[in-house]
């Protein structure tokens, strides 16, 4: 598609594409005369037993975007080149699109239509690859299961989490054992490096950042330390100098340097990673990790050979090294933890609070704790502490060493 045609498309459908998709889509073209075969959509609503007067507002709403032209055409174009771009790990601004030239519940529906189209598209470019069905089984669906029983219950068919849905209806998340895997593009702090002779890694945080003297970074949580100082960073032919990064999750204040005779790169921005997403339920362990960890690894060389993952990448308030202060070291989130080399964040506790409390706002003081977890939180809360979201990395040399506690340095 060229940007002449692009350009005029969006005159008639509005600004509905990703920003920036232009660049990518000059090798695509759409000769379809419709946003997905209506046998397709009937199928999905008959399966997930919604209603017939609400079938019949997403069939309405399906004829209406039949009937432009520009937007079926447009739609194919921006639903290939999702699913590459998820997959080559181009940043997407995924929005919900609102079509200027549809109105009303038309124009709301048309985003969970789309979506189906990703279905279709993402599944087609799976078995081009080679991919067996057995890993795409059930993974879109997830979601188009969540959206219909909002809507069946609500009549609202908007999303709550488009971005996040995205992966699943472009079928490029993968359930590996215990977790989820999607490719991901390592940018900003820390970088890493490897020493060969020692195979021991450090993390160096990027320069001119202000650090609290608990190692966290200055303001998260709102919490500013008027003593904090601020990190350093240098790099030379022969070294590089920097704040490191104890693997527990804490910046350092005393810079080191490293001699690069001794030490290479081991992150850097640029580099290809999987992000590691954890759904809930049993098995959240060490071992898990492993096994899941060794399979995506296994699996995305198998099928994404011209990328090269070098690790994986999480954030979650699973990992916040205050959580080992109020667990005992046997508990599986303190034992997971160790396995990473985990960084701070600027996020704050509102992800502690959702997941423990169900509401990010909800008083944890009207609550009665259930369990070792809650009661560690809450009582940390009494004495005014917070916890924040945390980052980690898992590079592909340390997977077999999962279980042992690989980056972990007493400090």
């Amino acid at each position: 598609m060229t940007r002449e045609r692009f350009e005029q498309l969006i005159r008639v459908t509005g600004p509905i594409a990703p920003e920036g998709m232009e660049a990518y889509i000059g090798d695509l073209s759409c000769s379809e005369t419709e946003l997905l075969p209506k046998e397709v959509l009937q199928f999905t609503l008959d399966w997930n037993h919604v209603p017939l007067d609400q079938q019949a507002q997403l069939m309405s709403a399906l004829d209406a975007a039949n009937a432009v032209p520009e937007l079926v055409e447009l739609a194919h174009v921006m639903a290939l080149d999702a699913v590459r771009a998820l997959n080559r790990c181009t940043a997407i601004d995924f929005q919900p699109p609102k079509p200027a030239c549809l109105s009303g519940f038309d124009r709301d529906a048309f985003a969970f239509l789309y979506s189906q189209l990703c279905v279709i598209e993402g599944r087609k470019a799976l078995r081009r690859r080679g991919v067996p069905e057995k890993y795409d089984m059930d993974i879109p669906e997830r979601m188009t299961r969540k959206q219909l029983r909002k809507f069946v219950e609500t009549g609202d068919i908007t999303f709550d989490d488009y971005p996040w849905d995205m992966n699943f209806y472009c079928c490029c998340i993968f359930l590996m054992d215990r977790f989820y895997f999607i490719p991901y593009r390592w940018e900003g702090a820390p970088h890493a490096w490897r020493n060969p002779e020692t195979g021991e890694v450090t993390a160096l945080w990027e320069g001119g950042v202000k650090v609290r003297r608990d190692g966290q970074l200055d303001g998260v949580n709102g919490v500013h330390d008027p003593d904090a100082f601020e990190t350093v960073f240098a790099e030379t032919e022969e070294t590089v100098t920097g704040n490191p990064v104890s693997p527990e999750g804490r910046i350092l204040p005393e810079a080191i340097a490293l001699n690069k005779r001794q030490w290479q790169p081991a992150l850097r921005d640029g580099d290809y990673l999987l992000a590691l997403h954890i759904p809930g339920g049993m098995g959240y362990t060490p071992e898990r990790v492993k096994r899941s960890c060794e399979m995506a690894l296994a699996f995305y060389a198998r099928y994404f050979p011209e990328y090269q993952y070098i690790g994986f990448w999480s954030e979650s308030w699973l990992y916040d090294p205050g959580l080992a202060k109020i667990l005992p070291p046997d508990r599986n989130i303190v034992r997971v933890q160790r396995q990473f080399y985990r960084y701070p964040t600027m996020e704050g506790d509102d992800m502690t609070r959702l997941e423990v409390l169900g509401d990010a706002k909800a008083d944890y003081r009207e609550r009665k704790p259930r369990n070792s977890l809650e009661r560690g939180l809450f009582a940390a809360w009494d004495r005014g502490e917070k916890f924040h979201d945390t980052g980690m990395f898992l590079l592909k040399e340390e997977v077999e060493k999962v279980g042992t506690d690989p980056y972990w340095k007493e400090v």
